[in-house]
């Protein structure tokens, strides 16, 4: 699967600009705080999931920002504990409606 881009994602988000060296984007998920209404951390998680585990399935892509904008709890979460709390309600039904 491609990276996803901004124009793929269903809800909105405000967007920062994050340099290479930015000390918060190592690279790889880590305990540095999830934004869940950050586009480019939304996107990041996509992405990394997707490649990681939905090599090739879009629908995967959509469900998984849907779990993150839709279900995940309020309370502050690392990028790592997000990735574990998705693969925790990963079989969460959605509602057929975005």
């Amino acid at each position: 699967m491609d990276n996803l881009n901004r124009k793929a994602l269903l809800y909105t988000y405000t967007w920062n600009h994050y340099t290479e060296n930015d000390p918060k984007v190592s690279g790889h998920p880590d305990t540095t705080p999830f934004n869940k209404k950050e586009g480019e951390e939304v996107l990041y998680l996509i992405d990394y999931l997707s490649k990681h585990l939905a090599w090739s399935v879009e629908e995967f892509a959509t469900k998984v920002e849907r779990l993150i904008h839709d279900h995940m709890p309020e309370r502050k979460m690392s990028q790592q504990e997000v990735i574990a709390w998705i693969k925790e309600n990963w079989r969460m039904p959605l509602s057929i409606a975005a």
